[in-house]
């Protein structure tokens, strides 16, 4: 059974091919800049279930853990 998106989750934005994290995705809203993740890059389209195309890469989007 797969996830269902939340809108108004959290999760890390990790690149499929190599296993990098790109950034953060929050309510909906994508975050870049590590180590912290405060730059605003726009929002979120998903291809299908937790993935997505940014820039020529298929990233997924794996749930935080709830703090």
């Amino acid at each position: 059974m797969s996830e269902q998106y939340d809108p108004q989750g959290r999760y890390d934005v990790i690149n499929r091919l190599n296993g990098d994290k790109l950034g953060e995705l929050v309510k909906g809203v994508l975050y870049e800049g590590a180590p912290d993740y405060r730059q605003k890059v726009g929002t979120v389209t998903l291809d299908e279930g937790l993935s997505f195309t940014h820039e020529g890469a298929v990233f997924d989007l794996v749930p935080q853990a709830q703090g």
